[in-house]
């Protein structure tokens, strides 16, 4: 039986490799050399799709194995094992873990994850997909129903993170322009996760030079009444924001406790997940979002889900990919702010009230990928050059 005990002790024999996906931006995790870039990355679309056909040919196959950094992944296992009766397993697996033990896989011939559920859409564009580990598929029933941008590869969620602040001290979000957090009042009093330790962070600097320059600048010029007349916004807010000495953390939780702890006189804000809103119930925490924030409340990091390509099991990983993007299969992901990218699935409410932000986060934009993969030692060495402690 494939547990979840054996597949972790498979990843600590690769925690050495495994280091390579976090720790060097640029590179090329386990020695494989980067694709050529995102241009070549096209999923599979059914144009024929046809569920019931489907249904039949996955249930002549074997179980299959999930492989997601969300805990909820189990959740959705048992749902989709109780509706089609074939056996699957979810299995909590970080980004990092998943890159290598996929790889690893594929080289051996001995595939135990069928599909990967991954929060690093660069790693997937520029090595997993071209090197032949996976693939992504998109039943065609349901491909119009998600944006362009968010095809190739496939996104199953968007993961958001908000700008949030005390509630118990301020009877509303005290800033509303990212240009304040760069000015001398907001000095150590920043929480974020550590973007030198934080692909997802990179990836966001790098999206937003890419695909938001006109709104960085609109919002400078607001911030300081001036135009901006520098190369780049974005590098400029970045290089700001770091040498303002930022409380630096290693988990959104350690975020959330910074902002949202009760009985606090002078509480920083902060840039946490959308789950951790749950604390307001479950700990007392005194949280709130800025929807009035601009450019952006915030931001939504892409998880993608694809294949294995040496799958024993093809239809039955089909059949999950296609539950997973209905309603009923990404429910155990969603209620807690998360966005599936499929757009006809109405947003359920949370603690976070994800539903209401949504039009006013910054969403990665796939086409930018490969440029965030090149580009993650270059934003690396600008961060730890520019911050103070």
């Amino acid at each position: 039986m494939r547990t979840r005990n054996r597949l972790i002790g498979f990843a600590a024999g690769i925690a050495a490799l495994a280091m390579t996906v976090t720790g060097c931006a640029g590179g090329s995790p386990s020695g494989q050399a980067s694709s050529s870039g995102a241009a070549s990355v096209k999923s599979e679309v059914d144009a024929n799709f046809n569920l019931a056909e489907l249904i039949a040919a996955a249930k002549k196959e074997g179980p299959i194995t999930i492989y997601d950094n969300a805990a909820a992944v189990e959740k959705m296992a048992k749902a989709f094992t109780e509706k089609y009766g074939i056996k699957a397993t979810g299995v909590k697996v970080d980004a990092a873990e998943a890159f290598e033990m996929v790889t690893r896989e594929s080289q051996s011939g001995n595939v135990q994850g069928d599909v990967i559920a991954i929060q690093d859409v660069p790693a997937l564009i520029n090595n997993l997909i071209p090197n032949g580990h996976v693939y992504s598929w998109i039943p065609g029933d349901l491909v119009d129903d998600i944006e362009e941008s968010q095809r190739d590869p496939l996104v199953l969620i968007n993961d958001p993170n908000f700008f949030s602040y005390n509630t118990e001290v301020y009877d509303k979000c005290p800033v509303s322009n990212l240009w304040e957090l760069t000015t001398d009042k907001w000095t150590h009093k920043i929480a974020m996760e550590d973007p030198a330790g934080s692909n997802k962070m990179l990836d966001w600097f790098s999206q937003m030079e890419q695909f938001g320059e006109d709104e960085m600048k609109a919002a400078y010029k607001e911030q300081f009444g001036q135009e901006f007349t520098g190369e780049s916004a974005t590098k400029e807010w970045v290089t700001k924001l770091a040498a303002n000495a930022p409380i630096l953390t290693n988990s959104n939780e350690d975020v959330s406790a910074a902002v949202g702890a009760p009985g606090q006189a002078d509480p920083p804000i902060g840039l946490m997940a959308s789950s951790k809103f749950r604390n307001v119930e479950e700990k007392g925490y005194k949280q709130g979002t800025c929807p009035e924030l601009k450019p952006w409340a915030g931001l939504a990091a892409p998880k993608s889900i694809v294949i294995a390509k040496g799958t024993k099991n093809p239809n039955a990983a089909k059949l999950f990919v296609h539950f997973a993007m209905t309603e009923e299969g990404i429910a155990p992901q969603v209620k807690d702010g998360k966005y599936s990218s499929n757009t006809a699935i109405t947003q359920p409410d949370d603690p976070s009230g994800s539903a209401e932000l949504r039009d006013k986060i910054f969403f990665f934009d796939n086409a930018g990928a490969d440029k965030d993969w090149k580009a993650r030692q270059d934003w690396t060495d600008l961060w730890r050059t520019s911050v103070k402690k």
